[in-house]
């Protein structure tokens, strides 16, 4: 089917299909069907069966209970029907198209098979279905739209062709720009506009021939609005003509365009939402303003009383999204990869466990085929990725971890010895670079270059007792901030006097205690809760002291959000230096006690390594 190479693209950008691998993936896109909806029409209805997961390729959807309720607006890249399919269960809330919509549907068996055999996508399920069945009728009230323009709900730069191309060609255009209708001019002047719509109605219907000039089916001269007018005025203005697109101008020439469903974005911005907009550009400076919305939807997350651990994943997706699509872009630039390669993420990235605050720590694994000149290909490109991170918001690595310098960009075979000599022969570099590279994760390209490096690593690092014994050593330097009495340890001066640095001396900590213990466990897992209740799992550390370290790790990454919260609300960088006087007596307490909780696992680490 020519549709499938299409679906296993959209499918791809989105964070819970993300998840699955890429022979995963193409088997979710041969087991999906295709379906239009015009406006109004019924999608799943109360107490009929269901059985299969529906994914919003455009257009939106409503769902309403049996009260007539609405309970939740969805736009593209948004699932649902998941509920029902999951508890083989008549469906509960209808659906319909308040739009003209595209959905694909996914079997039941396929979607059955694949949470089966991939874990982390059925979690994502799991904890959707959760949040679904708690969810709450919403007001259709435009929430934002009285504080929002018209400019801030633009997410992308306008879409324009000639009005002398064909409708063939305008067609293929809007699939490859992912867009649903095409505004016809030089791209500072509007002559017209073609929706989905149009080419449905005026030529497959009408029998007209594709070849015609696409000036002949366009809407001409359409209304415009200007970027800086409210965006409930745009919303009034789309209700009184009936229209679903909406060209912005800005300073007398186009600026981009809006349709029906950048509103619901006001009413509740969701994570899905940004992932499917950054997948939507095709420039760093597209991607760039688009990741403007992030430190919103953190604060959002964190109200919405989202923990540490969901946070951090959260963060990393959206960071994940980034990354790929400026390989995508560089790519596209540079011409196909030569040979094999593997984009990896390293450090708070790799873990999954970023915060608002992130730089970035990247490399690139290649194939061992590799020349030296497709090397050089593999640099240029990683100084457009790591040009583009940074202008996103994710700053150069202060230590040149990056993919850009040639020492972390190599080919497989180079890796293993790097590692074999972390290993074999530690010094206090080796130890550094250890502490960021043993978090290595696979982020594009050919995940099983990462998966041999990791096979190759697992045993060396697990019988190198003197390597463990100096990597526990080195992390004896970060220190939980405790003195005598338990009394808080603060910074003494500089801008960050009398404060304390949750990430140095809290989280890193038990980053470092995780990691050590699931090596010396013959693990290789990212993730520090996954690390420790890995090496729990294998007798490497008392079950009770994982458990009490993953306590005190949430509790410290819980005072880190609510801090970078107040930060961002105010307007204020977020950072990781919090004053203990803006605490609770109770919270001090117990962030003495999570302290403590750390210091004892450190003495039990180094007393494992006859440090003591």
């Amino acid at each position: 089917m020519n549709e499938i190479p299409e679906i296993e693209r959209f499918l791809s950008a989105l964070p819970e299909f993300a998840m699955l691998s890429e022979e995963e993936r193409h088997t979710a896109a041969r087991a999906t069907t295709v379906a239009y909806y015009r406006t109004g029409a019924d999608i799943l209805e109360i107490g009929k069966v269901n059985d299969e997961l529906q994914v919003v390729r455009s257009g939106a959807v409503e769902l309403r209970n049996e009260d007539g309720d609405l309970v939740t607006r969805l736009a593209e890249g948004d699932c649902f029907g998941f509920p029902s399919l999951m508890n083989r269960a008549p469906v509960r809330n209808h659906s319909a198209a308040i739009e003209d919509t595209l959905i694909y549907h996914l079997g039941g068996d396929a979607f059955a098979r694949l949470r089966r055999d991939n874990t982390e996508f059925d979690r994502y399920f799991i904890r959707a279905l959760s949040d679904r069945l708690s969810r709450q009728p919403v007001t259709t009230a435009l929430r934002g739209a009285t504080r929002s323009t018209v400019g801030q709900l633009l997410t992308r730069a306008p879409v324009c062709t000639d009005a002398g191309a064909s409708i063939r060609e305008t067609a293929e255009r809007m699939v490859d720009e992912r867009v649903s209708a095409m505004l016809i001019g030089d791209g500072d002047e509007i002559d017209g506009i073609v929706t989905d719509r149009d080419i449905r109605s005026r030529v497959v219907a009408a029998g007209r021939s594709a070849d015609d000039p696409v000036s002949a089916i366009m809407t001409p001269h359409p209304i415009t609005v200007d970027a800086d007018a409210h965006a409930y005025e745009a919303a009034l203005i789309m209700m009184q003509n009936a229209i679903h697109h909406l060209p912005v101008m800005r300073d007398g020439k186009l600026a981009g365009m809006i349709s029906r469903s950048d509103f619901m974005r006001l009413e509740t911005e969701h994570p899905l939402y940004l992932v499917s907009d950054l997948g939507r550009q095709t420039n760093a400076e597209g991607l760039a303003q688009v990741c403007k919305r992030l430190p919103g939807l953190i604060v959002g997350q964190i109200e919405s009383d989202a923990n540490g651990e969901q946070l951090g994943k959260f963060i990393t997706t959206i960071t994940d999204t980034v990354t790929r699509q400026l390989l995508k872009i560089g790519e596209a630039k540079l011409g196909p990869p030569p040979c094999r390669y593997a984009w990896v993420a390293l450090g708070s990235q790799g873990r999954q466990e970023q915060s608002a605050k992130s730089d970035q720590d990247n490399a690139l694994i290649l194939g061992d085929d590799a020349t030296d000149e497709d090397r050089r290909y593999f640099l240029e490109l990683a100084a457009i990725v790591n040009a583009g991170l940074d202008a996103c918001g994710y700053v150069y690595c202060p230590g040149d971890v990056m993919a850009k310098n040639p020492e972390w960009c190599q080919p497989l075979s180079v890796w293993r010895s790097t590692f074999h000599r972390w290993i074999s022969v530690p010094e206090e570099k080796a130890l550094m670079h250890a502490n960021i590279f043993f978090d290595l994760r696979a982020v594009y390209g050919d995940v099983a270059l990462v998966d041999e490096l990791k096979e190759s690593i697992r045993t060396s690092a697990r019988d190198n007792t003197i390597f463990l014994a100096l990597m526990t050593k080195n992390a004896m330097n970060f220190q939980p901030p405790l003195g005598f009495f338990r009394q808080f340890v603060l910074e003494r001066s500089g801008e960050h006097r009398n404060t304390l640095d949750l990430k140095l001396h809290g989280i890193m900590p038990i980053v470092e205690i995780a990691r050590i213990r699931s090596l010396a466990a013959g693990e290789v897992r990212v993730g520090t809760r996954n690390r420790l209740r890995a090496a729990a799992s294998a007798g490497e550390i008392a079950t009770a002291d994982a458990a009490n370290l993953i306590d005190a790790l949430d509790f410290i990454e819980q005072q880190r959000l609510m801090l970078q919260s107040r930060q961002m609300h105010a307007g204020q960088p977020p950072d990781n230096h919090l004053a203990p006087d803006e605490l609770s007596p109770l919270v001090r307490q117990n962030l003495k006690a999570a302290f403590a909780q750390v210091r004892i696992s450190q003495a039990a680490l180094a007393n494992r390594f006859h440090l003591a």
